[in-house]
């Protein structure tokens, strides 16, 4: 399943993500490993960086995708965004790494993600993006980051914004 999921919209973690883990009722001749007692489907979730809100602290937003992107915006409808991008970059301080690597470290955290669409505007983001797939947080971390989420009106896939 593609869907538009990350640290400041999680709106699928209440409709979508739960189908993944509907249980099947497999005849005998099928394995249940081979359909994962699932809908034997996977969540490659587009936009895990929020179209680069996640990448840069709260008073950094003067340059990147935030100002190039007119739907970047559409995060800060909700009053949880700075609290989110704060905690983002004290665990990536913590930790010794780049912010972004903490949103696609968050992202592969959840189950059922296999693969989480990125993009990059130069290949050194790029590679810490890819080294992302090696870095850990601890439940702790990844409470802490989850806390300040408040659910936000549902963000559609073609959202025509006002210029």
């Amino acid at each position: 399943m593609q869907n538009h999921y990350n640290l400041v919209y999680r709106e699928e973690e209440r409709e979508m993500f739960p189908t993944l883990k509907v249980k099947l009722s497999l005849p005998p001749s099928l394995d249940a490993h081979t359909a994962l007692q699932h809908f034997g489907v996977g969540a490659i979730p587009w936009s895990p960086l929020a179209r680069g809100v996640v990448t840069r602290p709260v008073g950094e937003r003067g340059s990147g995708r935030t100002t190039s992107d007119p739907l970047a915006n559409v995060y800060f409808t909700s009053p949880a965004t700075n609290d989110i991008v704060n905690r983002v970059e004290e665990v990536a301080k913590k930790k010794g790494i780049t912010m972004a690597q903490v949103a696609v470290a968050w992202s592969m955290s959840k189950e059922g993600v296999t693969a989480p669409i990125i993009g990059s505007t130069s290949l050194e983001n790029l590679s810490q993006l890819i080294a992302a797939v090696d870095i850990t947080l601890t439940e702790e971390e990844i409470k802490y980051l989850e806390e300040p989420y408040k659910p936000m009106q549902v963000i559609e896939f073609a959202v025509r914004v006002p210029r």
